[in-house]
């Protein structure tokens, strides 16, 4: 055995360390399947954890042909019966909206008491997640790509009533990500997995700044979990961006941890912050639907992560010791004044109406605004050390996102200056979450920090344009 083996096999055994940890806090996922081959005892895990059952694959065309012989080969060796498969076809591309759920929903009501088996990665998911719970069945998916972190977690990101929202469901009572199978998904898939994790890089500083801030409390076992599942799959960019099978295991894994600990948190809090919402931004707003294949949510949360480093480089630079609380409360908006602010930000965008129903559970009255300035007044210097030692540069994101071939400049998501401007401003009333953005904005520094990136001179508007992801 050489030593890369050595070193696949280390990754794997101490991978599945931390994930059966990681299953001690979660609610409803009671296997993770992980390694090399594993989609061979896929069928007896089934057994063990249901007794028997009859089972209904989900998949699309395109997946179905990757993972078919060795799912259906698994569960005919355990004599476990199949009800007729439901197979998307690969062209149009399935879309993650609801009227994808409506149809798997009434295709699985078709195959009464069948357990659905999702085949595929965020779209696939998503879909037979939310429809297994709409039919109050319980489901496992057996992962294609290492393109997300979605396949451990609760929830499904489905399009629905013009804009991509989280829509509570439960997680899979099962999930095997076979890294035989894994392997052959394309690299822009890789990419895309290599994006989403690089951004839990700022969620884990916003959940601090959120803490401080007193606005949400920091589990420190979820928060450790998150952690561990940023060290793995950042391990090895070059080797994401060349589909090295060496640099598999470990991404694997950090999606996988990443997953689960948003699902023993009951929250996404855990592995998504100001990044993901630009993201959730542009996917409300289509960006990127019509690229062939459409954007992923990891190249959008890539881009992102780059966004609000290049915005945590400026912020850690200031003194917020030296505020003016007086000045600011008494400057400080109404709500009322604050939505007028909002819909002249979002215009006819479907985030106008979301803007009405996130930005009133975070906006704080004066009263508690004094009291969190007063805050940052006393917690700013160790708190500035502390965000200095969790995130990293923008252009050593940047470099990371490139080794990766993963997409790292808001031109190759066709997002102009004036663009990128409007949803810095705009990115905090998209959500009830609070981030350093809420930060920025109650110590009266949003718009000079977005005026320092973005302006004439700008460090945005210095970078040379990176390469895009790569399609192969």
């Amino acid at each position: 055995m050489n030593s890369a083996q050595l070193d696949v096999e280390s990754q794997i055994a101490s991978g599945n360390e931390l994930i059966a940890r990681a299953l001690e806090r979660t609610g409803t996922t009671k296997v993770v399947s992980f390694g090399y081959g594993v989609a061979a005892t896929f069928g007896e895990l089934l057994t063990q954890q249901h007794g028997p059952v009859t089972v209904v694959f989900v998949a699309d065309e395109t997946t179905w042909s990757v993972a078919q012989g060795a799912v259906t080969q698994a569960v005919t060796s355990a004599n476990i019966p199949q009800a007729d498969p439901i197979i998307l076809p690969a062209t149009p591309r399935p879309y993650a909206a609801i009227d994808l759920v409506d149809r798997v929903r009434a295709e699985l009501e078709l195959r009464a008491d069948a357990l659905p088996i999702a085949v595929g990665s965020g779209t696939i998911n998503d879909a037979v997640k939310l429809a297994s719970d709409q039919l109050s069945r319980p489901y496992w998916v057996v992962g294609t790509a290492p393109s997300m972190d979605g396949y451990t977690a609760a929830g499904a990101s489905i399009s629905k009533d013009g804009f991509k929202q989280n829509i509570p469901c439960a997680a899979p009572v099962g999930v095997v990500m076979d890294l035989d199978i894994l392997a052959t998904a394309p690299q822009i898939m890789w990419a895309s997995g290599f994006g989403d994790m690089i951004g839990k890089i700022s969620a884990l500083a916003d959940w601090r700044v959120a803490e401080a801030m007193g606005a949400e409390g920091i589990d420190q076992d979820i928060w450790d979990m998150s952690a561990r599942s940023v060290v793995a799959a950042l391990a090895d960019p070059a080797g994401v961006g060349n589909r090295d099978v060496n640099a598999l295991p470990s991404l694997a894994v950090g999606l996988l941890m990443s997953g689960l600990a948003i699902q023993a948190y009951n929250s996404s809090r855990p592995g998504s912050g100001a990044e993901h919402m630009f993201s959730h931004l542009w996917e409300m707003e289509h960006v990127g639907l019509d690229y062939d294949p459409p954007l992923s949510h990891g190249a959008k949360v890539g881009v992102g992560s780059v966004l609000v480093a290049a915005f945590y480089d400026q912020l850690l630079e200031l003194d917020l010791t030296q505020i003016d609380i007086d000045s600011l409360v008494a400057a400080w908006p109404s709500l009322e004044e604050a939505l007028a602010e909002a819909d002249g930000l979002h215009g006819d965008s479907p985030l106008r109406n979301v803007a009405h129903s996130q930005l009133p559970a975070k906006y704080p009255d004066r009263e508690l605004l004094r009291e969190r300035l007063d805050s940052v007044r006393r917690v700013w210097p160790s708190l500035r050390a502390e965000l200095r030692d969790l995130m990293r540069p923008a252009d050593e994101i940047r470099e990371n996102l490139t080794a990766a071939h993963g997409y790292n400049h808001p031109s190759q998501l066709q997002l102009s200056k004036e663009r990128i401007v409007k949803d810095f401003l705009r990115l905090r009333t998209s959500r009830n979450r609070y981030t350093s953005f809420d930060l920025a904005a109650e110590t009266g520094v949003l718009s000079g920090i977005v005026d320092s990136l973005l302006g004439p001179h700008g460090t945005i508007a210095t970078w040379p344009q990176g390469r895009s992801g790569s399609n192969e």
